[in-house]
């Protein structure tokens, strides 16, 4: 009897030691990362800000202000972002998906799904035949965000996938297919209509069908509307000249598959331990997928020591899985690290967050508990623009008004040879300034940029040009002025 007692016992610790949670955050641990959370917050000017954390089985929950400032919605785990480019896990895992079910190979011509699909090379065509699926889920097929994410369209109708792809019909490539890993979001869009052609199904509804409702991520949607109705979305923001204010970004349904999947961290935090294995009340097909969609493609040169697998970001050893992202008015991180049992995920409702303040929790989950919030390289130049506009708007004024006080005072002399050549690179570089004005994409700037770009390439312009106005009228001898 006694013996029996024992055993129960044993497997009474046994088995609640899997449901218990080993490890627990300390108060000051919690205060910590509280306190980043909201010095972030502040800092950024970004109104609201969620993470969910996985430490060794337990899941932890941390919010910062708001999902929607104007009508005092405060940020929770249930609050909905738009995942921006950590939407590509989930796509990868469907298309996986379809390889283990046997509708697909990820080393298949691309020309087997999409025959019309061309790309070109210096000016000659691709073999298409050549070019795989895995070209795309990898980032080595030449599409990159540099040449090819600028023309992506704006809509929202159900053919906005495929307007998308063709988009990218007969674009130049940057690299030859195959050659190196260079990250271009278009890739998973051609990766979302192929879902579409093998599955038969919208690339909504198959991930909604196949992937979420399987994996019970409930708070996990592809259509907006969805999100909206629950009342949970947060407004999106974005920052100018030192300012946050609301931002409704233009539908990019086309690139959905890419980067606008939306979700929560409560969510967010069930998807992180199917990705650890914690999780294990998922269909068994989904521990393969899983697996498969870590193996990062090392037939490429890393970059930064990292590869590229099924929508993750991996090193050699498969020790850090992460991806970062960012939309117009949101900003997106998950790194895990199985090896630690710890996973983090950060949503925020502004593209203006460090990113990286993901490593400073994981600091103070390792007892380094003091973490100060770094403004991010976007605030930054926000802020170097925004500085130069409101100092050479004024500037500009002051010089035009002195050009013109001494114009009308001063007796005109001929111009010196130094001063034609000083007026004349002063013309050229108003000239090459206002070339830069009217040649840049602003549609595609003023959408994913602060709009201090803009005012402050227009602001030098007009000082370069005031400047040239000024030394121009000093048309008087040095002899008048004795």
């Amino acid at each position: 009897m006694k013996k029996i007692i024992v055993f129960m016992i044993a497997l009474l610790i046994l088995f609640t030691g899997f449901a218990t949670p080993s490890y627990a955050l300390s108060d000051s641990q919690s205060d910590s990362i509280q306190t980043l959370l909201d010095d972030a917050s502040r800092i950024s000017g970004v109104p609201g800000m969620s993470i969910s954390i996985l430490a060794n089985n337990e899941v932890l929950y941390f919010s910062s202000g708001y999902a929607d400032r104007e009508k005092g919605l405060a940020a929770s785990e249930n609050t909905l972002y738009e995942l921006a480019s950590v939407s590509k896990a989930f796509t990868g895992m469907g298309i996986q998906l379809l390889e283990e079910q046997g509708l697909l190979s990820m080393t298949d011509s691309i020309q087997k799904y999409l025959p019309w699909f061309t790309l070109k090379y210096q000016g000659k065509h691709v073999d298409m035949q050549s070019m795989t699926l895995n070209n795309f889920l990898h980032h080595t097929s030449g599409l990159t965000n540099g040449s090819h994410s600028q023309n992506i369209p704006q809509g929202n109708t159900p053919d906005m996938l495929q307007k998308t792809v063709e988009m990218l019909v007969d674009s130049e490539l940057s690299f030859y297919p195959g050659e190196q890993y260079n990250y271009g979001t278009v890739n998973y869009d051609v990766l979302g209509l192929v879902i579409e052609i093998v599955s038969g199904q919208s690339y909504e509804d198959f991930m909604r069908e196949q992937v979420f409702q399987p994996l019970s991520l409930h708070q996990t949607y592809v259509y907006k509307e969805d999100a909206q109705a629950t009342g949970q979305l947060a407004q999106g923001y974005r920052s100018s000249f030192f300012m946050t204010t609301p931002y409704n970004a233009p539908d990019y349904s086309g690139n959905k598959p890419a980067g606008y999947i939306i979700s929560s961290t409560k969510d967010m935090a069930r998807w992180m331990g199917i990705q650890m294995g914690i999780v294990q009340d998922i269909p068994e097909i989904f521990h393969t997928v899983i697996e498969k969609s870590h193996q990062g493609d090392m037939s490429v040169p890393a970059v930064n020591e990292m590869y590229y697998a099924a929508g993750w970001s991996v090193n050699a050893n498969q020790t850090i899985i992460e991806h970062p992202g960012g939309n117009p008015n949101f900003g997106t991180e998950v790194a895990i690290l199985p090896n630690e049992r710890t996973a983090i995920c950060l949503l925020t409702n502004g593209a203006n967050i460090n990113r990286s303040m993901v490593l400073k929790v994981k600091d103070i989950l390792d007892g380094n508990l003091t973490q100060s919030y770094r403004i991010s390289g976007i605030q930054l130049l926000d802020i170097i623009l925004s500085s130069t506009t409101i100092i050479l708007c004024p500037l500009a004024v002051l010089f035009f008004l002195l050009g013109l006080r001494r114009r009308k005072t001063n007796e005109p002399q001929p111009m010196t040879k130094k001063r034609i050549i000083v007026t004349a690179i002063l013309l050229i570089a108003t000239i090459v300034q206002c070339i830069m004005c009217c040649a840049l994409d602003w549609s595609s700037i003023l959408v994913w940029q602060t709009y201090s770009v803009l005012t402050a390439l227009i602001s030098s312009a007009l000082f370069t040009a005031s400047i040239t106005w000024f030394v121009y009228t000093q048309r008087y001898n040095a002899s008048l002025r004795k």
